[in-house]
């Protein structure tokens, strides 16, 4: 394996500016030394990477995406310093196909999974993937899935999900209310609370996460009520004290997906059109898409504010953005830089706050304990940037190298 050094650099660790000259050795794929002020000296055939006006930090983390069997997905996602990404649902053995290329290539971005969704029968997602998908077998697919019923069933389901590699649970809560798509049921299917308080038991008792899928205040407290450790999207209703202290109650954290909020509410696009400036071809058409699903009487300004007031009260905001080949309005890694650029600009963030939700604060809450953060002994999935991006994060785009794993995989 390489040996690099990376000198001069001002390092941000996935916390805080340790250094504004720092020093960081990479051997064997981790982050060996590091010293925030004496020059290190390189070990023989060391590459010396001069990083003086430039800002180094943990590769970033995307903590909702769907990557199905997309390796053109993680190919993309790395080449915007996007080192991570968190699947959240996908077929098990899609997902083993994908862990064992994330495995042998250090120039796709690593994965970690669910696997599939805590579902039941006709309940969310198959309702919306039966009206978008045009897979010719897709019924066949959709009849693998979970249907759970009770508590065997549930425990049936986190233990064949663990064994295909799942290292947290989804829960799904969604009945389609914010929605204008004809659902062949109206309500969508949902599950009772005491079945979600089935599933988040099992998981705790795995040692494993629960993460919940709701777009609606009483989707968002039935699940917070059924013990989930995090939201996977933020409600698009106004929020209310008695939603803060659910969150408060479970120190339950948020993921928002602004990026898909503003797709499926058909908002923003004058920003899509921004992170859009360097795309070609059909990359551009799907960053500039748009879902437009989202009821009228919801807007995405609701959302900005439930994040912005969520933030203020100690919760812990994620970073993600339900990226995939599906949903138009997202492109992996781009879609980062823009979910971060609304953290900014319209939840009140500052540029440094919101690194913290792509890096740090994901590692922390989903339990990763050998990535998100610039410290000995860590991998050295590293993001290069040119200038300060604590400071402006408009200069997250300027990347100069990305490593995973100690190599260099993206030089710009």
């Amino acid at each position: 394996m390489s040996v690099t050094l990376i000198s001069n650099a001002r390092i941000f660790d996935g916390v805080s500016v340790i250094s504004e000259h720092g020093h960081v050795l990479v051997e064997s794929g981790r982050i060996s030394q590091i010293s925030l002020r004496e020059p290190l000296s390189p070990p023989a055939d060391c590459a010396v990477v001069d990083a003086s006006g430039c800002t180094l930090l943990p590769g970033l983390i995307d903590a909702h995406v769907h990557v199905f069997r997309d390796v053109q997905l993680l190919e993309t996602a790395i080449q915007h310093g996007v080192t991570t990404v968190l699947d959240m649902h996908n077929e098990r053995e899609w997902f083993k196909e994908i862990n064992a290329i994330t495995n042998q290539r250090n120039d796709v971005a690593d994965v970690k999974s669910c696997c599939y969704g805590a579902t039941i029968k006709n309940g969310w997602p198959s309702a919306i993937v039966r009206l978008v998908s045009q897979e010719q077998n897709l019924e066949d697919r959709i009849s693998k899935w979970p249907n759970l019923t009770d508590k065997k069933s549930i425990e049936d389901y986190i233990a064949r999900n663990r064994a295909a590699g799942a290292t947290f649970t989804k829960l799904m809560q969604e009945d389609g209310h914010t929605m204008t798509l004809p659902f062949p049921e109206r309500p969508v299917p949902t599950p009772s609370l005491e079945m979600q308080k089935m599933i988040v038991d099992a998981s705790h008792e795995n040692g494993m996460l629960a993460v919940a899928h709701a777009l609606t205040n009483h989707s968002t407290l039935h699940v917070l009520r059924a013990g989930v450790d995090g939201l996977a999207h933020a409600s698009i209703e106004p929020i209310n004290e008695e939603i803060i202290q659910a969150f408060k109650k479970n120190n339950a954290f948020v993921i928002p997906t602004l990026v898909i909020h503003a797709s499926s509410s058909g908002e923003e696009q004058e920003t899509r059109d921004r992170f859009a400036s360097g795309l070609q071809g059909p990359e551009k058409e799907h960053l500039l898409g748009c879902l437009h699903i989202t009821s009228e009487k919801f807007s995405i300004k609701s959302v900005y504010e439930q994040v912005s007031t969520l933030k203020k009260a100690g919760i812990d905001i994620l970073c993600g953005t339900d990226t995939s080949i599906d949903l138009p309005g997202t492109r992996a890694g781009a879609s980062v830089h823009h979910e971060l650029w609304m953290y900014v600009n319209r939840c009140g963030f500052t540029p440094l706050e919101a690194l913290v939700s792509a890096t740090s604060k994901i590692v922390d809450r989903f339990g990763f304990p050998d990535r998100g953060l610039i410290q000995e002994g860590r991998l050295a999935d590293l993001v290069l940037v040119a200038g300060n991006p604590t400071e402006s994060i408009e200069a997250i785009g300027n990347i100069k190298i990305v490593w995973r794993n100690g190599e260099a995989v993206v030089k710009n």
